[in-house]
């Protein structure tokens, strides 16, 4: 009894400190995504003149930072629960 009280407690601390932010596996695993989608020939979706780097990580991480990529991250937690993040959404710091 404690322990599934301690579980439900500790697994909705975890979701309300994690509701709008990203872990950095999962910008790293956008980031990556974005980059190949760039390097096959996708068109960015910022103007890439402004940039210091022209490289397809740099592209792929402006875009993630100005939240303009249309990317919803799936999380499962232990519980089971499946939460869908967009990344529009996301603050960064």
């Amino acid at each position: 009894m404690f322990r599934e009280c301690l579980s439900v407690s500790i697994n909705k601390i975890f979701e309300e400190s994690w509701k709008n932010r990203l872990t950095k596996y999962e910008i790293a695993r956008i980031i990556s995504a974005r980059a190949l989608q760039l390097a096959m020939g996708a068109s960015p979706l910022i103007d890439t003149n402004n940039l210091p780097f022209n490289d397809v990580i740099s592209i792929a991480e402006e875009e993630l930072k100005r939240g303009v990529l249309p990317i919803t991250v799936r999380r499962v937690y232990p519980n089971g629960k499946i939460e869908l993040v967009s990344v529009k959404k996301v603050e960064f710091k």
